[in-house]
């Protein structure tokens, strides 16, 4: 009689907690694997972020920019005013 909870009704919650400790088990094995695979970083976890965009431009950064672009400044004059401004030039 003491095995009788088992078969009306215990079976099922046994199989379901055995199902989550198998799932919870693959879950922390592919993460284990990915963040290894990965060079100590998780994946799926990495914020968009990080991912080494370039910094920002200056407002007159963008105006010289623009300026070049135009041809209302020489190549020389577009160097010689980012130095001014302490910027390097990608050009």
């Amino acid at each position: 009689m003491n095995a009788e909870w088992f078969l009306v009704g215990g079976a099922w919650l046994f199989g379901l907690v055995l199902l989550m400790v198998v799932v919870l088990l693959a879950v922390m094995v592919v993460r284990a694997f990915v963040t290894a695979t990965r060079g100590g970083e998780p994946y799926l976890l990495t914020p968009a972020a990080t991912h080494h965009a370039p910094p920002p431009r200056s407002v007159a950064r963008q105006i010289l920019d623009q300026r070049l672009a135009h041809g209302r400044i020489t190549l020389d004059e577009y160097q010689e005013r980012l130095r001014v401004l302490g910027e390097s030039s990608n050009v």
